[in-house]
């Protein structure tokens, strides 16, 4: 026989004496919930990462629809003589570290906005099938952040084996950084890729030339990859790491003991032209404490932050990929077009001089 439980909701002055013998409970309660959306608040206005991630519970992006989309600039009114020229004078191979979990949404999106733009794009993974000519099949090395500096020699020496006579610059980026190739070619130009270098966002930590940020994206010249690899990577361990997870300062160790320098990537106006962090983070000055400390030239926000001729920024997730490539190349501002004397003194074309002390602080 089954008993009928029925619930009676106190009345006022029952309640009345549940609130006073319990008030120190119900106080403190309330006050851990204040403090808690406080300690949101408090996260979200910090880090964008965060509301980001809570929006993706209650909101998604049809990723295809929108690939599908920014593949296509058939309507867009756009002079690209200038861009083309430089398209077949300064070949680029830029490859991607990725993850076979990333195939959905970060790897489409990158080669439909940024990636398409370089003359050959490489995906460097352990893919499910190993039938896609853009992936660079990585299944013989470890998953794993702790193993990103293997994945990018490999690279390097694929690039080596295959490429070398076919580019005259390879590039390495993650794939959450967004790069703007034209102004890359333009920067590079000013550059000989028989001549050995590389440029990036330049660390002045743990060497004597420094090093460039690995998630900024950096770009080594044909001459540079030849003397890497025929050099650096038959070195011993202790001045080129085979592995590990610190794969720019390790690539940065090889390039110095291959003879490879640092070449100036800011301007003439010392503002910068790849960036470590999201672009509104340069702009308004909230990028992270250490960037000050490991930068070689000076920290800038605001308008100078920023080259004109702007090419990286870093932490650059799906959504705001898409978003930042409708302004760069779906947006256009009426009778504004690059003069044709741009000076020819704006990049300075040449290797940054080395630093005489270590700087090894960290």
């Amino acid at each position: 026989m089954m008993t009928t439980v029925r619930f009676k909701f106190p009345n006022s002055q029952q309640l009345k004496r549940i609130v006073r013998g319990h008030w120190g409970k119900i106080l403190a309660f309330c006050s851990a919930l204040v403090v808690l959306a406080g300690v949101f608040v408090l996260i979200a206005v910090q880090n964008e990462d965060f509301v980001i991630y809570a929006r993706s519970f209650f909101q998604s992006f049809d990723y295809q629809r929108l690939v599908e989309e920014y593949s296509d600039e058939s309507t867009l009114y756009v002079d690209t003589t200038k861009a083309d020229e430089l398209y077949k004078k300064v070949r680029i191979l830029c490859f991607v570290i990725t993850t076979s979990s990333k195939l959905s949404k970060a790897v489409p999106v990158v080669n439909a906005t940024w990636g398409r733009r370089c003359n050959k794009v490489l995906f460097v993974l352990c893919p499910v099938k190993d039938t896609d000519q853009l992936f660079l099949n990585t299944c013989h090395i470890r998953e794993g952040s702790s193993h990103l500096m293997a994945k990018v020699r490999h690279a390097f020496k694929v690039s080596y084996d295959k490429y070398l006579n076919d580019y005259d610059w390879f590039l390495k980026a993650d794939d959450d950084t967004y790069l703007v190739i034209e102004n890359l070619r333009y920067v590079l130009s000013h550059h000989d890729p028989n001549d050995p270098g590389y440029l990036g966002y330049h660390f002045q930590k743990f060497m004597y030339q420094g090093y460039a940020s690995g998630g900024a994206g950096y770009v080594i010249s044909r001459k540079g990859l030849k003397q890497l690899v025929e050099k650096g990577f038959n070195m011993e361990e202790e001045r080129c790491k085979t592995d590990g997870e610190i794969e720019d300062k390790f690539i940065g160790q090889c390039l110095e003991a291959s003879g490879v320098p640092v070449l100036s990537s800011v301007d003439k106006f010392e503002r910068q032209t790849f960036h470590t962090d999201k672009i509104w983070q340069h702009v308004w000055g909230t990028f992270p404490k250490y960037l000050v400390a490991y930068s070689r030239d000076p920290v800038k926000d605001g308008s100078n932050c920023c080259s004109q001729f702007l090419i990286s920024f870093h932490h650059v997730d799906p959504g705001a990929m898409i978003f930042v490539h409708q302004l760069l190349y779906r947006t256009s501002v009426y009778g504004r077009n690059l003069p044709d004397d741009i000076p020819s003194n704006l990049f300075p074309g040449k290797p940054v001089p080395s630093q005489k002390v270590i700087d090894d602080e960290i």
